[in-house]
């Protein structure tokens, strides 16, 4: 297994670029795999920018976006833009794109947002496909609907859903797996999965439990809390982990719910207290 660390709320919290920076080293210090960054709305850069400068300061962390909201962008830039991004890497970006949450979403109609991906993700493998010298980058999608799962193994190198239970998890590989095989085993999907847990500081806080459970009632009606936050410390952590690995997870990434007090202290521990286990 290979485990990323996700700056998500810590983004959203506008730490700053020189901050930011630091934040970045200490992921590949302590030894994540891939580093991976949110679409912002505050100060910093918009996230290309911010891949492209976290590529040039990294040696052999993966890095891309998580995930970028890209239904209705266009085509032709894009795919440039990768490119590029792909070829200064040397191999080290990942473009992770989705249609994007309710406050995110560039097409608000799900529908219409879907079938925009889909054109979106046909005119870049057409751009790819007429142009040797462009380079291309490993395309990983978001989603765990069916249409997701679909999408996915029509059209992608890699599946990262967030905000999904264990169990859910497997049902969805096991679909983009066998769609894959029907196809003729054309590839090999890469199978990661977005973990969200609370950092063990912030455990137990009611105003931060009533926030997640309000989250869970509106995005995942059904579900408790607990199948989708990881909450209990970092053996509850573990565990969720371990649930989602035996589902077939190859990559996990894991994202702070709120931000900690000491980011760097907690990317150290996370990766002492979580990924050392599997290792």
């Amino acid at each position: 297994m290979e485990f990323g660390f996700c700056f998500g709320t810590l983004l959203r919290a506008d730490p700053g670029p020189q901050r930011l920076w630091d934040l970045v080293a200490e992921v590949e210090r302590v030894g994540f795999d891939s580093v991976w960054l949110y679409n912002t709305n505050g100060a910093l850069p918009p996230v290309l920018d911010l891949v492209t400068e976290v590529l040039r300061r990294t040696q052999r962390l993966l890095v891309g976006p998580h995930v970028l909201v890209a239904a209705g962008l266009p085509a032709l830039p894009l795919a440039e833009r990768f490119s590029a991004l792909a070829a200064a890497s040397g191999g080290r970006f990942v473009a992770q794109l989705g249609l994007g949450g309710p406050r995110e979403a560039l097409i608000p109609d799900p529908r219409l947002a879907a079938r925009a991906m889909e054109q979106l993700l046909a005119d870049l493998a057409a751009f790819f496909d007429a142009d040797d010298a462009l380079a291309r980058p490993p395309v990983w999608l978001g989603g765990h609907s069916v249409r997701a799962a679909r999408r996915v193994a029509a059209t992608a190198d890699g599946w990262v859903p967030s905000f999904i239970a264990p169990a859910e998890f497997g049902a969805r590989r096991a679909m983009i797996d066998e769609l894959v095989a029907r196809r003729g085993g054309r590839k090999e999907v890469t199978h990661a999965v977005q973990v969200v847990y609370v950092p063990p500081e912030l455990d137990g806080q009611d105003w931060l439990a009533a926030q997640l459970d309000d989250e869970v009632r509106r995005h995942k009606p059904g579900f408790a809390t607990a199948d989708i936050y990881a909450f209990g410390g970092y053996g509850a952590v573990v565990d969720r982990v371990a649930e989602f690995r035996d589902h077939g997870a190859h990559h996990v990434i894991l994202v702070p719910a709120r931000p900690p007090a000491d980011p760097a202290e907690e990317i150290a521990r996370l990766h002492e207290e979580v990924v050392r286990a599997f290792r």
